[in-house]
């Protein structure tokens, strides 16, 4: 029997920490037809405050209940990220009011009290830290459109596995960067940091696939390459047209880790370059024709 309803309010993990969130549905997958490789009750939630981008199919273990015994772990997961992102050698954040050879009861009590207040806060901060904005030049916006009329409402798909798939096409920019860049730009320095903005670009497309980047309708294709390519990551596996989509979720998905003012407009400069590439090289880049499916397809992808 499955532990939470529709529309119930839950605390769900993502990444490290819990988040409020609210279930839309609720399904009991199966090996015939599950859609991330997992069995049992799964939930389509959708975070509060949250754009519906980061709405996302999660296994019940990812749950809790939205209670005192939820909060408190929610509470001590935002401490112990708080503590290890703080510098070493940085002073704990406790009022000096009781580091003082002060003991008892009371001195315990205000230290206590002291942490939970700063959590809160902390945690407070960290849900209302502002949204990047990645801006997608306009004929990539059209590109996004036509996906999106494709897939959702002539129930057709991109044919896979894609040829430049992501890998094979943020290699390509990279070499296109290097051959275009003046001598002064191709130090070892800069070399070294594309290659790790080009790294950590795909990183985040593999990540992300799977719960971000799909239209329900693909996610039994989805299901089908990983059983059959268990060996590839799904950036060797997919093109473009997700990579586009990628990025249009970057600014979200990227508020919320803790990457520095400067690295962030450094990894923001060169999306914006990569897409500016793509329209160069769109028509190549692009599927022409998305690929018609079958009336099985359809009724397995409705299920």
């Amino acid at each position: 029997m499955n532990q939470f309803m529709t529309d119930e309010y839950v605390l769900a993990y993502h990444g490290p920490l819990l988040y409020e969130a609210r279930i839309l549905l609720a399904e009991n997958w199966t090996e015939s037809n599950t859609l991330l490789g997992t069995t049992g009750p799964h939930y389509f939630i959708h975070y509060k405050g949250w754009k519906q981008t980061w709405d996302e199919w999660v296994p019940e273990a990812r749950l809790l209940k939205l209670n005192e015994a939820g909060f408190a772990k929610r509470r001590q997961l935002l401490e112990q990220q708080t503590k290890k992102n703080r510098p070493p050698g940085t002073a704990s954040p406790v009022p000096s009011s009781v580091k003082g050879k002060e003991k008892g009861k009371k001195a315990e009590s205000s230290k206590k009290r002291s942490r939970e207040i700063s959590t809160i806060e902390n945690e407070t901060d960290y849900l209302k830290r502002p949204e990047v904005k990645i801006v997608i030049p306009d004929l990539l916006k059209l590109q996004l459109v036509d996906d999106w009329e494709n897939v959702t409402k002539n129930n057709q798909l991109v044919t896979l596995p894609r040829k430049p798939n992501v890998r094979e096409l943020l290699e390509e920019y990279r070499q296109y960067v290097l051959a275009t860049k003046k001598s002064q730009d191709r130090s070892s320095r800069a070399t070294a940091l594309l290659s790790e903005i080009i790294s950590g670009i795909t990183l985040y497309f593999d990540k992300a696939l799977g719960n971000n980047l799909l239209y329900r309708f693909e996610r039994a294709q989805y299901v089908e390459q990983k059983r059959a390519n268990a060996d590839k990551p799904m950036s060797e596996i997919y093109g473009a047209e997700h990579l586009l989509r990628l990025f249009v979720n970057f600014g979200p998905f990227i508020a919320y880790t803790n990457i520095d003012t400067e690295s962030l407009n450094i990894l923001r400069e060169y999306i914006n370059d990569i897409m500016k590439w793509m329209i160069k090289e769109q028509k190549r880049l692009f599927v022409k024709e998305y690929e018609t499916t079958t009336t099985q397809y359809q009724n397995l992808s409705r299920t």
